[in-house]
């Protein structure tokens, strides 16, 4: 089986994690990185023994790549995705697809028009946690699904600059979780949200938010909610517990290692300080499935399609945080 040449378009902080990833994969060779800041993309690429590039178009014009991996910024997804389709390549694109649903629609139109295979990354999906409740909630394991809980905290806000093109708390951050629900509960008819400036106070003056709790009511009947913060002093926090008339599946990451050292003071252990740490296993399983469903010709998941619907879901719950109103999802219209 012959090895992927992948061209990495984006060498900024996820660029640079999958960059870590690629480099152990057998199944992967990066031979392009792009990137808008030329050192950066020239500091990844000597890492990598890859080309170095500014533009675009030299990667894609690089008959040799088979692949690309775009981590470059939300606004800028749709058209590097446009671009790498129309160039016949296959694409991971880092979520969501695009910053908004018309321009998601594109996006999908693109890669179906030309037929080119692509996976967004919702690494969740692949953590051994939640694909083990994925299977034992098909198993019936719960009976009848009746809620869930999500919860996502990051250690601390990123830049001002970062959220005010990111798209808002609940699309940047909380799509994740979304995307979750979707994956282990099904669709989501309505979605209501509050929230504040708890951890940040100067976001307020931007329209945005630190902190925000989202009620979820699922086509099955089912009721969740969503926590979802900006800062906390402990570490990163990722929580989530399905609920059936069976039982319950609850899925936490509590400590890194499995190891608490007791003494005069107490109990001590050391929680995950970030998404690389907590989620290590998944971006590593996801790039693998993506380059060996490449090889093997097996479809690839999540697609364009199914990440369109959970940036419909997740727009959907930063309206409903924005404007205090219930938001039915489906309003905001469909790809079809």
């Amino acid at each position: 089986m012959k090895r992927l040449n992948v061209a990495m378009i984006g060498a900024g902080r996820m660029g640079q994690a999958h960059a870590r990833v690629l480099a152990g994969l057998w199944h992967c060779r990066v031979v392009w990185v792009v990137d808008a800041a030329e050192a950066r993309a020239s500091a990844v690429a000597a890492d990598l023994g890859a080309k170095a590039g500014v533009r675009l178009e030299e990667a894609l014009q690089d008959a040799s790549v088979d692949a690309v991996i775009i981590t470059t910024p939300t606004p800028t997804h749709a058209e590097v995705v446009e671009a790498a389709a129309r160039a016949g390549k296959a694409i991971f694109v880092e979520k969501p697809i695009a910053e908004s649903l018309e321009a998601g629609r594109r996006v999908v139109q693109a890669i179906e028009k030309h037929g080119v295979p692509c996976q967004v990354g919702f690494q969740r999906r692949y953590d051994p946690a939640y694909q083990r409740a994925r299977a034992l909630i098909e198993q019936g394991a719960l009976g009848r699904l009746e809620g869930i809980r999500l919860v996502g905290r990051d250690p601390h806000p990123p830049s001002l600059e970062f959220l005010k093109s990111s798209g808002g708390l609940l699309v940047d951050m909380g799509i994740h979780d979304l995307d979750s629900a979707r994956f282990l509960l099904g669709e989501v008819l309505e979605v209501s949200a509050i929230g504040g400036t708890l951890a940040e106070p100067g976001l307020r003056e931007y329209g945005l938010f630190d902190t925000a709790v989202a009620t979820l009511r699922f086509e099955n009947g089912a009721v969740g909610t969503l926590e979802v913060a900006l800062r906390t002093a402990y570490g990163y926090d990722i929580r989530c517990e399905v609920l059936g008339e069976k039982g319950r599946i609850h899925i936490e990451y509590d400590r890194k290692p499995q190891l608490t050292l007791y003494d005069a003071q107490g109990g001590h252990f050391e929680r995950p300080r970030n998404f690389e740490q907590r989620f290590a296993e998944a971006y590593r399983a996801e790039l693998e499935a993506f380059a060996q469903n490449l090889q093997t010709g097996q479809p690839l998941q999540p697609d364009a399609r199914e990440a369109w619907y959970s940036l419909r879901l997740a727009l959907a719950a930063q309206q409903a945080l924005e404007t205090g109103r219930t938001v039915q999802v489906a309003a905001l219209g469909s790809l079809e």
